[in-house]
């Protein structure tokens, strides 16, 4: 890349959720560069929001109550927003979404610079889906930031007017070192005011200059420049166009362009001359683990395992055994970079997969668990024939339907088996996941019970005597062990523990706002040990004592709350993984359904971090992985995922997404891939099978010097 580069910012027309594009996601700035070389346009992102408008939490929601609304964190008290009561979740320091948070969009975007280079974004902020919520006829929203892959929201700019604030555009004027804000009225009349500092107008009126006859030429027109002028962008509705430097579209490119393959090798080896016999062979047998060295487009790199050439490695282990190697001579094998491509979809009617590598006294192995999904129907399935479904192979393939996996599953749980505190458990068994705690192979698990007559607040119960998802609660269960501390196989029902209740520290129920407790996953950091789950539809954490996994030692805390259109009023499913130095939580959004996200927050690893402070937790602004094409054909609904890893080390991503055809839904399928790590350390869940491994790139050899 060379010189300076053009960047649109841009809404876009929504068309349907199944172009993954409803209002959610359409009306959010999203970005496009455009290329010095030829000059088309290229949207950023698959064409997908980049900057979506925070939440705003209710002016009665008190400063402990909202530490986990870290997207909101410098929104001041809204002065369009009507009052509300506060949920009961207020009452546990913590909000209860679409009660004490309104989600947002935002429209008309505008792009600009400010003073000390940085780039802000002034908006129009809507009503989530793009209607009127108040703020448009005196307000726009203002957010800043460093490199656009992340923003700070500070609020809206109120400008001193009840007539209309449209199409909001800021410049910095150097001339006179002020910022100049112009804009429209409900009338189209162009006005404008002067601010010595854009990010000091926050949360004080500014004084309106007047009407200024040269704002019409500053101002962008729709009518002027529409989409036709942005070809290769679907549905724009352009913002404003600004130059970026060459190193400011590089860290665009590098977060939100297509990562792909760009070579493969194999690091020069050696062999000792002198080894004979056995050790000679055992040198050989260490070459065949050589690994290959993939580059990526990014700057970013990978290591594979390679399928050597069998009778080229044994003939090379037969000159050494024997002596036939002398100092010099150079060898060369040809190899294969193994990419295992898993089937699609891996396993039907399964949801909110987990797939565990785990070693059965000594025996490699691993197991897939996951909520039965058939037809949608995830509390009941099957006429109500709910069970908890466990796959056992030697290879993640072998787990897969293709391979026979259902066939051969196992129903550790059903309808009617009953807890440790001895209730009938009838439905649902949802999110089951595999971990190890203390050494002892254990599974979470939320089952429901029958509902009763009566809702708690007294209202008739449609669920009575039918499995009631609002009487779930997280659940653990424990491979048994022999008496000299050997697991017992897994496949036997039998050799597992009765599932326990989570409780809290005090013996009292996870969520006492609405019951339910789902999704718990464990996080392992700096000797602490803390389970994640969701409940008031977000993401909570505490910490507790692997030797007594059932009782929490702390008081559970919110820690991810859905602040934007694009997580739909929900955040639930984490799981984590460590990545240098990082810890990689991701959670789901938007629903069950076919708008299904991936959303990620991130905290510092073993540096004694407390997991159970919001502010730990920075959050990515945009879905880490969304609807969209995927190796060519669409795959609607992704989420829910959780890390694991494959045969041969590599990190690979389990998920389900949504099965849909002819606008039908039917339930949730499991995927599994592999992930990619950028140049910058960010996980890539969408490389597809070309991108990871080029086929130009796959055959490799590997040189060998005799020493």
């Amino acid at each position: 890349m060379s010189g300076t580069y053009s960047l649109l910012c841009y809404t876009r027309k929504p068309t349907k959720r199944e172009e993954a594009n409803n209002e959610d996601i359409a009306y959010s700035m999203h970005l496009a560069l455009r290329s010095h070389i030829d000059g088309a346009w290229t949207p950023l992102n698959e064409n997908y929001g980049i900057l979506f408008a925070a939440g705003v939490p209710a002016a009665s929601v008190p400063a402990s109550a909202r530490r986990a609304c870290t997207a909101a964190r410098r929104l001041g008290p809204d002065h369009y927003d009507a009052p509300r009561r506060p949920s009961p979740a207020v009452g546990c320091d913590a909000v209860m979404p679409d009660v004490d948070i309104v989600l947002k969009s935002l429209k008309d975007p505008y792009l600009f610079r400010l003073r000390d280079g940085r780039f802000a974004v002034a908006a129009t902020r809507t009503a989530r889906g793009g209607g009127s919520d108040g703020s448009e006829s005196s307000a726009f929203l203002l957010a800043v930031s460093r490199d656009l892959t992340s923003y700070d929201q500070l609020g809206l700019v109120r400008l001193d007017t009840v007539a209309g604030v449209n199409r909001p555009a800021v410049r910095y004027d150097e001339r006179t070192d002020r910022y100049v804000i112009r804009w429209r009225d409900d009338e189209g009349r162009a006005l404008m005011a002067l601010v010595d500092d854009i990010l000091n107008t926050v949360g004080r009126t500014v004084a309106v200059t007047g009407a200024d006859r040269d704002a019409a030429r500053d101002l962008p027109d729709p009518q002027a420049d529409g989409a036709a002028a942005y070809p290769g962008i679907p549905d724009a509705v352009p913002g404003n166009v600004i130059t970026v430097s060459e190193v400011e579209a590089a860290r665009l490119i590098e977060r939100f362009g297509r990562i792909y393959n760009t070579g493969a090798s194999a690091p020069a080896c050696s062999l000792l001359s002198s080894l004979r016999g056995e050790q000679a062979r055992e040198a050989v047998r260490w070459l065949a683990d050589t690994r290959a060295y993939l580059t990526y487009s990014d700057g970013s790199t990978a290591t594979r395992a390679v399928d050597w050439d069998a009778e080229e490695l044994e003939r090379l282990a037969q000159d050494a055994e024997s002596g036939r190697l002398a100092p010099g001579q150079e060898r060369t094998v040809r190899g294969r970079v193994r990419q295992q491509v898993y089937p699609v979809p891996f396993a039907v009617e399964r949801a909110d997969p987990s797939v565990f590598a785990w070693t059965f006294n000594g025996e490699p192995m691993f197991l897939f668990i996951a909520t039965e999904d058939a037809d949608g129907n995830c509390v009941d399935p099957r006429g109500g024939r709910t069970h908890m479904p466990l796959r056992v192979a030697d290879t993640i393939e072998g787990l897969s339907d293709a391979a026979g996996g259902r066939e051969r599953e196992i129903d550790l749980l059903r309808r009617g088996d009953r807890n440790a505190e001895g209730r009938e458990m009838t439905g649902c068994f949802w999110a089951p996941e595999l971990h190890v705690i203390a050494g002892r192979l254990s599974i979470l698990f939320m089952p429901c019970f029958d509902g009763g007559p009566t809702n708690p607040d007294g209202t008739a119960n449609e669920r009575a005597g039918k499995p009631d998802m609002w009487t779930g609660r997280c659940h653990i269960m424990q491979l048994k062990q022999d008496g000299d501390g050997r697991d017992l196989d897994p496949r036997d029902p039998a050799n597992w523990t009765v599932p326990e209740p989570i409780l809290g520290p005090e013996g009292e129920i996870l969520n006492p706002v609405q019951r339910i407790s789902l999704d718990m996953t464990v996080i392992g950091d700096s000797g602490r040990w803390y389970y994640a789950w969701q409940q008031v539809g977000s993401v909570w954490i505490a910490s507790f004592d692997p030797q007594r996994p059932a009782r929490l030692t702390s008081r559970p805390r919110q820690i991810v709350v859905p602040e934007f259109a694009w997580d739909n009023l929900i955040a639930e499913g984490p799981n984590a993984v460590v990545h240098d130095g990082r810890i990689f939580l991701i959670y789901s959004g938007s629903s069950v359904g076919i708008d299904y996200t991936t959303g990620l927050v991130t905290a510092p690893a073993d540096r004694g971090a407390d997991l159970t402070d919001p502010e730990a937790w920075t959050k990515l602004d945009y879905p880490l992985q969304k609807s969209g094409l995927y190796n060519g054909e669409w795959q609607l609904g992704t989420g829910h995922g959780m890390w694991s890893h494959d045969e041969d080390g590599n990190l690979i991503y389990v998920f389900h997404n949504a099965e849909y055809e002819g606008g039908r839904y039917g339930g949730r399928d499991a995927q599994v891939r592999r992930v990619h790590w950028s140049a910058e350390g960010m996980p890539v869940l969408d490389i597809e099978t070309r991108e990871e491994l080029d086929p130009a790139y796959a055959d490799i050899t590997m040189e060998i010097t005799v020493a």
